[in-house]
């Protein structure tokens, strides 16, 4: 009898590792430092679709890892806030900086920003990291949840 081989005969066991990408040393201190360093992560999709980062940081807000979380739509995103919360623990970094872009071009947060942004704070109080900030970003400008008084 002959026997056929499968995909687990070549592959074996799948194991998923998380990784510090790297970037060049970088340090956040402003609302500005973010958008400095995120926008050429998004000039190509800037108004083609929205995309949600995380940015993780050291303990002296050096950026140690950018967390492509996910990948809309022209108007909108899903994030799941348990898969974030589960990556932040496995990257093992001591604060986050949330981004998004809006292809609009308007950079009003929505509801659903302020109430997703609310309940990753929540989750990061509980396990003991920082969010130190929510930054929406179009071509142009930038809207910062701390520099407005939302965070």
């Amino acid at each position: 009898m002959k026997r056929i081989a499968t995909y687990k005969d070549f592959i074996g066991e799948l194991n998923i590792i998380y990784r510090r990408t790297s970037l060049p040393t970088r340090q956040i201190l402003t609302s500005s430092d973010v958008f400095d360093f995120i926008f050429p992560f998004y000039d190509e999709i800037m108004d083609t679709r929205e995309e949600f980062k995380i940015i993780h940081l050291s303990n002296n807000n050096n950026v140690v890892n950018v967390d492509n979380h996910s990948i809309g739509g022209r108007v909108g995103t899903v994030i799941d806030i348990p898969t974030v919360l589960r990556n932040i623990l496995h990257i093992n970094t001591h604060g986050i900086i949330l981004v998004h872009n809006h292809p609009s071009g308007k950079l009003v947060p929505s509801q659903a920003d302020i109430d997703v942004t609310n309940k990753i704070k929540k989750g990061c109080d509980a396990i003991g990291i920082r969010l130190l900030d929510h930054i929406i970003i179009t071509r142009e400008k930038h809207y910062s949840f701390v520099d407005e008084g939302l965070l």
